[in-house]
């Protein structure tokens, strides 16, 4: 155990262990920055098992219009069901604009065979043949006690799978980066894996041999660890090997959502299938405008290029009206009100490493007094932005009073919220007229316990 009273020195093991510390973090970190991030919008699909007030056509097309026009370049298209939806006025609005259907995905559960058809007729299939949608989403089951529920054994499952990818691979398009992408989606590894985890590998192995262009995957109920989700990539990479793409869907039933997402790219994963906005089945999910803002901060150049990162924040406030006909909550992180309204200067983001400097995502940065913490430093800020002059914003000794009576409030048994311009313009005047009262000289705080006097 080293002593307190002599310097600690560092001998060539320790400088061992701090480069490998630092080796992991930069490789991690270049493995963010240089991603070329590839994404499935769902905002249209996804948000429509969270939009209480539901959506209606003039809603599925402005969501479609804001994120292509933030950059967005593949669409998912939203569920058809076996009557009239809005789903189908969609699609019909975009073959009647002249919208180019090689930028959308239509999502196709695979089902055993019915009456000698090798693809099982639904109104899914039928809308792929009429308008010609260029990529699909195939979705597959996996787990054990599915599959036996359903009367079908797991290499009777693959062989409808295969026929499926069979089917599509003779009618779509030739397979091109824009065109005749065919993905599937297993919807269920994580409970697969739980019963039988070598009927994860079968299935893996199984995708590897098919001429498909990606897996998506998703922790349906939001319920696994980030590590558990990293070990399915990680599985599915090793029979899928890139340019095969592989995107996640992280759901939000832990709070793990946008950590699992970063997570996924560090496990080899390439990008998401998700919505804009959280807005998701059963709470939230994994979105994509965290995902992008965190690549941000890495130092990503790609996601700049590829998208209009500067409407960020405009393109949220829009989708969230859309989807809960009501604000961004002000607590959300990157978006909401409060997430640049700094309450201490030790939150201000800038330049710092892993800082998201907020007018790259089109937020303008600010101050709010919190009455039972805000410093000196903070309530001046305020008032420079309500456009006091530095006779007030700079006067020290004033902010020291008006600090010391937002805690006299409070000790009174006091709700007052001091931010609120009215509030504030108050709580000045009660400074000023509190300071000539008692003839006080507050010019600054002690100046020793410096550090005591910076969390306090």
């Amino acid at each position: 155990m080293p002593t307190t009273n002599k310097p600690i020195q560092l001998d060539d093991g320790d400088r061992v262990v701090l480069g490998a510390a630092k080796a992991r973090m930069d490789e991690q970190t270049a493995r963010l920055r240089d991603l070329v991030p590839c994404i499935i919008d769902m905002s249209g699909r996804e948000a429509t098992l969270a939009a209480a007030h539901g959506h209606t056509l003039e809603d599925k097309k402005a969501l479609y219009r804001l994120a292509r026009d933030f950059g967005f370049t593949d669409f998912g298209l939203p569920s058809f069901f076996d009557f009239p939806s809005v789903s189908d006025q969609f699609l019909d609005y975009l073959i009647e604009e002249g919208v180019d259907l090689d930028s959308f995905f239509a999502t196709l559960a695979v089902e055993p065979p019915v009456d000698g058809h090798e693809v099982a007729p639904n109104r899914t299939v039928e809308a792929v043949q009429r308008t010609g949608i260029a990529n699909l989403i195939l979705m597959i089951e996996i787990r054990p006690a599915t599959l036996a529920m359903l009367g079908r054994s797991a290499d009777e499952a693959m062989g409808d799978l295969a026929r499926y990818v069979g089917h599509y691979r003779e009618r779509l398009p030739a397979e091109g980066a824009r065109a005749g992408r065919i993905h599937v989606r297993v919807a269920d590894p994580f409970d697969a894996f739980d019963e039988d985890p070598e009927s994860v590998m079968r299935a893996f192995k199984h995708l590897g041999a098919l001429p498909i262009s990606g897996i998506l995957f998703e922790d349906v109920r939001g319920s696994r660890f980030t590590f558990e989700s990293n070990e399915i990539i990680r599985l599915a990479r090793h029979y899928n090997p890139c340019p095969r793409k592989i995107l996640v869907h992280p759901h939000s039933g832990n709070g793990l959502e946008d950590a699992a997402t970063v997570e996924a790219i560090l496990a080899g994963a390439d990008g998401l299938w998700s919505g804009f906005t959280p807005h998701a089945a059963q709470g939230a999910h994994g979105s994509v405008m965290m995902f992008l803002a965190n690549l941000l901060r890495a130092g990503n150049p790609h996601v700049r290029e590829m998208y209009r990162m500067a409407t960020l924040t405009e393109t949220a406030e829009a989708m969230w009206r859309i989807h809960d006909r009501g604000p961004i909550p002000p607590t959300q992180p990157v978006v909401g009100e409060r997430a640049y309204r700094y309450v201490d200067q030790y939150f201000e983001q800038t330049d710092l490493p892993c800082d998201l400097d907020p007018a790259l995502i089109g937020r303008e940065p600010g101050y709010e007094i919190m009455p039972a913490w805000a410093p000196n430093y903070v309530i001046g800020k305020r008032l420079a932005e309500l456009g006091y002059g530095d006779e007030v914003a700079g006067n020290e000794a004033l902010l020291r009073m008006m600090r010391i009576l937002m805690n006299r409030a409070q000790t009174e048994g006091k709700h007052i919220r001091f931010d609120d311009a009215e509030e504030l313009a108050k709580l000045v005047a009660w400074a000023e007229e509190e300071r000539r009262a008692t003839n006080l000289d507050l010019e600054a705080a002690p100046t020793t316990n410096v550090l005591a006097s910076r969390y306090r």
